[in-house]
C-alpha cells in the first residue's frame, strides 16, 4: 500500500507536509520516515509536480525546488503545484545517491511497490501521476559527474504527445536537451510519466558534489517558465528555445580502460572530434606503467564528464551527444 501525505493536496491555500513512510528496522523501530512535500493550490488549473533530490546528492535541483516552494503563494498560481523538494529523504540525508536503508535507486524503482522505503516513495508518486498535467525532475551530475546545464526528455509515444514534450522542451529553455532513446528505463520517473501520458522535462544542472550557481539560474528560470508555459502560473511564458542532442550508440560512451587515476581534459559542453584525447589514465599500483590515452570514438559535444578522478575498469568518463532537429525527435518522415 502506498503511503498516505499528511496534508490534503486539492484544497485551496498552501499546505506543508509529508509522506508518511511507515519502516520498521534497527534505525526506525517505531513511527514513519517523513518525505517533505507542499501542495499549492490558486485555482482550477492545471496540475504541476516538481521533484527533486531523486538522488541525494544532486543539490542544485534541492536548491531551486525548495526555493520554489518557499517563493510561490497560491495569488501567483492559476492551477495546482506539488513540490517534492527533497523527494528521496533517506538519501537526502545521507548525501547519497541511493537510500542508506535498502540501497535501491529511486530512478529505477517505479512502479513501486511496499518492500521497502524507496519502493514506497515511488509508489506514492506513481498513485499521484494520474492528476499531473505537466512534471518536471530536476536532476545534477551528483557527486561523480558534471554535466553540461540541459533538459532530458524521452524520445518515446505517439506524434501528439512527442509535440508537447517537444513544446515543454522548449519552454524550459535550457541551452541543451538531451533526447533519451525509446530503450530508457521504465523503472525512472520518466518512464512512469511516459506510462501516465504526462510531459516530463527532467534535467541535469552542474554537478561534482558542489552547488553550480549558473546551472541554479537555468533550471530556476526554466522551471517558472514551463510552469507559466503549462497555465499552472500566472503570466505569459517568455519565448526560449532549446538545441536538442541525443547518443547515438554506445560508443559514445567513453570508460576506463583500466584502475587508476583519471586525468580527464575535457570539460562539459565542449565540441570535440573523434580520435581527440578524453583523458589519461595513470595506474597506481605500479609506477613503472605509463598511462593509458583514452580517445573519443565520436565526435561530438560533451555532455558531462566525471569529476571523482579515481576509477575502476569500465567507469564512464564522459559521454557525447550529436545534433537532433526537431523533426527528428518529433519521428517526421518515419
Amino acid at each position: 500500500m502506498a503511503p498516505a501525505a499528511s496534508i490534503d493536496l486539492k484544497a485551496p491555500g498552501k499546505r506543508i507536509g509529508h509522506i508518511e513512510l511507515v519502516w520498521s528496522d534497527d534505525a526506525h523501530a517505531y513511527g514513519v520516515i517523513p518525505v517533505p512535500i507542499v501542495a499549492i493550490v490558486g485555482g482550477s488549473g492545471p496540475t504541476a509536480l516538481v521533484t527533486a533530490g531523486v538522488h541525494g546528492d544532486e543539490y542544485e535541483g534541492l536548491v531551486i525546488a525548495r526555493s520554489l516552494a518557499a517563493r510561490l503563494e497560491p495569488g501567483d498560481l492559476a492551477g495546482r503545484l506539488i513540490v517534492m523538494p527533497a523527494l528521496n529523504w533517506p538519501a537526502v540525508e545521507a548525501r547519497a545517491r541511493t537510500s542508506p536503508i535498502d540501497r535501491q535507486n529511486l530512478n529505477r524503482a517505479f512502479p513501486g511497490g511496499s518492500d521497502g522505503p524507496t519502493a514506497l516513495i515511488a509508489a506514492f508518486v506513481e498513485g499521484l501521476l494520474p492528476e499531473i498535467d505537466i512534471a518536471i525532475d530536476l536532476h545534477s551530475g551528483g557527486t561523480q559527474s558534471s554535466y553540461t546545464p540541459c533538459g532530458y526528455v524521452y524520445a518515446m509515444g505517439s506524434a501528439e504527445f512527442r509535440a508537447r514534450k517537444l513544446a515543454a522542451a522548449h519552454a524550459f529553455g535550457a541551452p541543451v536537451t538531451a533526447v533519451v532513446a525509446a530503450t530508457a528505463s521504465s523503472g525512472s520517473l520518466s518512464g512512469a510519466c511516459e506510462r501516465h501520458g504526462v510531459p516530463m522535462v527532467a534535467t541535469e544542472l552542474g554537478g561534482g558534489a558542489r552547488l553550480d550557481r549558473a546551472a541554479q539560474a537555468i533550471g530556476e528560470a526554466g522551471t517558472l517558465n514551463l510552469l507559466r508555459h503549462a497555465g499552472v502560473l500566472h503570466g505569459a511564458p517568455v519565448p526560449t528555445r532549446t538545441t536538442f542532442r541525443h547518443t547515438p550508440s554506445r560508443r559514445a560512451h567513453v570508460m576506463a580502460p583500466i584502475d587508476g587515476l583519471a586525468e580527464t581534459v575535457v570539460a562539459p559542453g565542449e565540441t570535440v572530434e573523434a580520435g581527440q584525447l578524453v583523458a589519461r589514465v595513470w595506474p597506481t599500483d605500479d609506477l613503472a606503467r605509463p598511462p593509458v590515452e583514452v580517445r573519443f570514438a565520436e565526435a561530438g559535444m560533451v555532455m558531462a564528464v566525471r569529476t571523482m578522478p579515481m576509477v575502476k575498469r569500465g567507469d564512464t568518463l564522459c559521454h557525447t551527444g550529436v545534433p537532433m532537429s526537431d523533426d527528428d525527435f518529433l519521428g517526421v518522415g518515419r
